[in-house]
């Protein structure tokens, strides 16, 4: 059954038992019911490798996960930060590398699924997570918010991969404090100056497709140099935006920045781009 993919929209318990101890390789789960349904036989899927959620999760997230499991997807819906907290808390428990994607997934916040009690016990499982090891996590966010990056604040993700510009801009205050992340992988359009703080421990970073402006790539390459350690910087299918006259001027005193920089720590590999992206920028 490594070659079925499960669909479940209303699904019960005798449904559900039909899938105990077989070898499905994706399980879509469409609602939070779905998900409650299935808990008994979750770990029992020994080759389950990918598993979708939908719909609305408060409270805790206390089912045992499948030990083979690669990629959890969250598609649509929304959750309480405690309930975050604790999926990534089973995440971690795999002790093997987890992809784990944000679609149109929305965090609750603090205001809405915290009463006073449950504030505490939320702050307990988010210390637990802080305390965990997630370098093994690789987090994948299509549309993010600043309530979802709030989640990640001090943990030790080790791979980030933003689909689109705003998700950068929404995780900029928490980009700093994580002292594991060594790779950052980055999609969509980018003009003006890149001004965000890098961690420490970043090692790579990639532009994955569209283009960005050679402001914004000079400021880029100045705050990898002043990491002070060595860094692979890898340009896929990135265009340079032409060049009005006043972002002539800007590129010009960024691109003089740059070469002023010591940037013998840098590799860079470019795939796929024009040859004025490249010698321009």
């Amino acid at each position: 059954m490594s070659n079925i993919e499960i669909l479940v929209n209303n699904g019960n318990k005798e449904l559900l038992e039909i899938f105990r101890d077989t070898i499905i390789w994706i399980l879509d789960l469409r609602t939070a019911d779905c998900i409650l349904q299935a808990s008994d036989i979750l770990h029992t899927l020994c080759k389950l490798e990918m598993l979708l959620f939908n719909g609305s999760f408060t409270s805790h997230f206390a089912t045992q996960l499948p030990a083979s499991l690669n990629c959890i997807s969250l598609q649509t819906g929304e959750c309480s930060s405690e309930w975050l907290y604790s999926l990534f808390i089973n995440l971690c428990a795999l002790g093997h590398h987890v992809k784990c994607e944000f679609w149109y997934f929305v965090v609750q916040s603090r205001g809405e699924d915290y009463g006073a009690d449950a504030y505490i016990h939320g702050s307990l499982v988010r210390s637990k997570l802080v305390s965990c090891k997630m370098s093994n996590m690789e987090i994948l966010v299509i549309n993010g918010s600043k309530e979802l990056f709030e989640i990640f604040r001090d943990t030790s993700i080790g791979i980030l991969d933003f689909i689109t510009a705003d998700c950068i801009l929404q995780a900029s205050d928490i980009l700093p404090t994580l002292s594991k992340l060594e790779m950052l992988l980055l999609w969509g359009s980018y003009t003006g100056h890149f001004a965000i703080q890098l961690p420490a421990s970043l090692q790579f970073i990639s532009l994955e497709t569209d283009e960005c402006s050679s402001e914004w790539l000079c400021s880029l390459l100045i705050n990898l140099c002043a990491l002070g350690h060595l860094s692979k910087f890898v340009l896929w299918d990135f265009v340079m935006q032409s060049r009005g006259e006043d972002a002539h001027i800007h590129g010009s005193h960024g691109r003089y920045k740059v070469m002023s920089c010591d940037m013998s720590y840098i590799k860079i590999s470019v795939k796929n781009c024009l040859t004025y992206f490249v010698t321009q920028a």
